[in-house]
């Protein structure tokens, strides 16, 4: 069951989350971001560097755990509902 729902949320991350991306209010919260990043990185100092890429390593790892546990309630609330 385990890999069958991490097939579906790669397929749903994928094939199927661009269009739900594609408005303004997201095109407007990440405008210039990459940006923002690297004038930003350009003032740490090396070590800086290795400690800010850590900490946004496992928060990216969190984040992931974090949707892929709604992912699979989502899921999971579908399947209860379509059996009504």
């Amino acid at each position: 069951m385990e890999g069958f729902l991490r097939a579906l949320c790669e397929y749903a991350q994928d094939q199927r989350v661009t269009p739900y991306l594609e408005t303004w209010e997201y095109r407007r919260a990440t405008y210039d971001l990459e940006e923002d990043w690297t004038a930003f990185r350009s003032t740490l100092t090396a070590e800086q560097a290795r400690i800010l890429d850590a900490l946004l390593n496992r928060e990216r790892n969190a984040a992931c755990l974090e949707d892929q546990a709604i992912f699979s309630c989502g899921l999971s609330m579908g399947v209860g509902l379509g059996r009504f």
